[in-house]
């Protein structure tokens, strides 16, 4: 399946994004452009895919779900400098050309105040409020009611496939009692992080939860998938953690 309903209108997309339909909006988080170009100037050569990638991922999602705004929850960019500007602004008007566009402060996005600024595009310094959905990157103790979403921990769960081989995935998390929900890193490239093993999480508005108790949606090439909570894929596969 390519969407779940965790509450009523809520959906989250295999197009690791979730969805709010009664205002037709739609959060993703962690984009790190520039991520590639940062890599190799640590002495990793990745390949030149991350752009395209992420533009086909966006207009998967302008498809399926005619979004009137997409809401960048954090990291739209990985650092800053003159050689990631062309990928920025070249997805970033990818999306003005098809709905529009708004951003929620992350840890790694230092400066972008300025850079978006010749497009007249909102920034939300903490958090972004729509009627009961709170969204914020991770990075900072917010206050909220009703609806928690944000990204920041790069959730992914190790699974053995068929074949007997062990594969990452990156997931959703959602605690239906603390009402969160937990984005997936929108880059390609980016690594998950693996949730089987993490003793805890990053981001502030998680502090003193356990990932045990979240239920798990990873997102697979036919689609989403449930796994119910963390600790039964633990119970499962006690060889992964």
């Amino acid at each position: 399946m390519h969407n779940i309903e965790l509450e009523p209108g809520i959906f989250i997309s295999s197009d690791f994004s979730v969805f709010y339909e009664k205002k037709k909006t739609v959060f993703i988080a962690d984009l790190h452009i520039g991520f590639e170009t940062s890599m190799e100037e640590d002495g990793i050569s990745l390949p030149p895919i991350q752009r395209k990638r992420i533009q086909d991922r966006i207009s998967s999602i302008v498809s399926r779900y005619k979004p009137e705004e997409i809401v960048v929850v954090g990291d739209f960019k990985h650092s800053f400098g003159k050689r990631y500007e062309s990928d920025m602004y070249g997805i970033m008007d990818y999306i003005l050309e098809r709905t529009q566009l708004s951003f929620v402060r992350g840890n790694h996005d230092n400066f972008l105040r300025t850079l978006i600024s010749s497009r007249d595009l909102r920034m939300d310094e903490e958090k972004r409020c729509i009627d009961n959905i709170t969204a914020t990157h991770g990075h900072l103790e917010v206050e909220h009611d009703g609806l928690l979403i944000l990204g920041h921990e790069h959730p992914a769960v190790r699974i053995r496939d068929e074949s007997g081989g062990v594969v990452s995935l990156h997931c959703f998390l959602y605690h239906p009692v603390e009402n969160m929900i937990v984005l997936p890193v929108f880059n390609p490239l980016t690594r998950g992080r693996n949730m089987l093993s993490a003793q805890g999480f990053l981001s502030e508005p998680l502090q003193g939860l356990s990932p045990d108790d979240f239920f798990v949606y990873p997102i697979t090439e036919s689609g989403l998938m449930n796994f119910h909570r963390l600790s039964d894929v633990k119970a499962t596969m006690p060889d992964l953690i």
